[in-house]
């Protein structure tokens, strides 16, 4: 009795609207520190109080994120190989197999910095309104209040647009697998893409609502998945798939696309890993929901980055020496090079199919993390005011 008395110890959190204050139980965990009954440290608590706010959301969960499934969050969310496989007409059309290469090469080292500045401040102030509270916080003076709500609205679009494209994707490769497997019978419309897209978001919406307390565990499984997958991909490809020349990875530019000039093309050529690469700073709109929030989030940010750029360039590469007739893969009937690739390899429909299946899944859980980072942001925006029927989005039901 008297140590479980000694683990609990009552202290108060002042309240943001009002300062009323607020009597919660805390509990000493298993490595010492302390826990609220949210699950949330001290710390984190006193991050939220700085921010003039109250630990909500973190009772919403059966546990809260730790640094494994923080990591795996980020990653699946990024999943950067697989958007690379699923973006690889776009690149091979804008540049070729050197446009390819060099672009990501260029992209890769851009993104450190940016992800590295996302994660100084994370480490600041993580919370979920994430980029724009800290332009209200490091925008210009008197340009604060205006900056902050222009860029809360444009990351709400973002993220909204974001998570329409990634289940398009899988939409489309299921499509794609479809044609593959049934070339003679099956004849590919817009309509079941349209039918595909809106059944994956409402298999997403589905998660995020019913078995959103076990995202956390989810996302520990589906980083192991995302890592041993990368390795079930490039082994065929190393092993069975003919080489092409290196002068031709490195150094053969083309303009497939029509543009005026090879310049031209190279250049917007670069936004597909732009949109590859995006995604490491999902964790920080997951931030209020992940114990010691000012460590885990900006190390998971940056973990989660190294791992996805280093999987992609190796991809990128190992795709170009590896990918055949170029005209062939680009004009394939499936709609989507890299099974065309897979399919020339293994030169078994049966295969293709399973490692397409595997990145489906893949790239479905990061639609399922998109919604809810997306969530999440858009919570932290109308609890702020920025959206219509704030105080109704904001509302949240534990």
């Amino acid at each position: 009795m008297a140590a479980k008395q000694s683990s609990e110890r009552m202290s108060s959190v002042e309240v943001a609207d009002g300062g009323s204050v607020a009597t919660r139980i805390s509990k000493a965990g298993p490595d010492g520190t302390t826990l609220s009954r949210l699950g949330n440290t001290d710390s984190d608590d006193q991050n939220m109080r700085a921010l003039g706010r109250q630990q909500e959301l973190s009772a919403s969960s059966i546990q809260v994120f730790t640094f494994i499934p923080t990591l795996g969050f980020s990653c699946t969310m990024m999943n950067t190989w697989e958007l690379t496989l699923m973006t690889s007409s776009y690149s091979l059309t804008m540049g070729g197999l050197a446009g390819m290469v060099w672009g990501y090469t260029i992209v890769c080292f851009g993104y450190l910095l940016v992800f590295a500045s996302l994660a100084e401040m994370a480490s600041m102030t993580p919370t979920s309104a994430a980029q724009y509270h800290w332009v209200s916080e490091f925008g210009p003076p008197g340009q604060q209040r205006f900056l902050s709500y222009v860029a809360g609205w444009t990351a709400v679009l973002g993220w909204q647009a974001g998570m329409a494209t990634i289940t398009y994707v899988v939409a489309g490769m299921i499509q794609g697998t479809i044609a593959l497997c049934y070339p003679d019978t099956y004849v590919s419309q817009n309509w079941h893409l349209a039918i595909l897209t809106v059944g994956v978001n409402a298999y997403c919406v589905l998660f995020n609502t019913s078995l959103v307390r076990r995202l956390p565990m989810v996302e520990g499984v589906v980083l192991i998945m995302h890592i041993l997958g990368f390795f079930v991909v490039l082994v065929p490809l190393w092993t069975l798939a003919p080489r092409t020349d290196p002068a031709r990875v490195f150094t053969e530019f083309m303009n497939l696309g029509g543009w005026s000039s090879q310049g031209l093309s190279f250049v917007i050529g670069l936004t597909v890993p732009a949109y590859n690469l995006f995604g490491a700073d999902a964790p920080v709109h997951m931030a209020e929901e992940v114990r010691e929030a000012a460590v885990m989030v900006p190390r998971a940010m940056m973990w989660a980055y190294i791992i996805n750029a280093a999987q992609a360039w190796v991809l990128v590469v190992s795709l170009c020496f590896c990918i055949g007739d170029l005209e062939e893969v680009l004009q394939s009937p499936t709609g989507v090079a890299y099974i065309q690739v897979f399919q020339n390899v293994t030169q078994s429909a049966a295969a293709t199919a399973a490692m397409v299946a595997m990145i489906a899944v893949c790239l479905t859980s990061a639609a399922i993390a998109t919604l809810a980072a997306m969530s999440r942001l858009t919570w932290a925006f109308a609890r702020d005011r920025g959206l219509p029927c704030s105080a109704w989005i904001a509302h949240v039901r534990l």
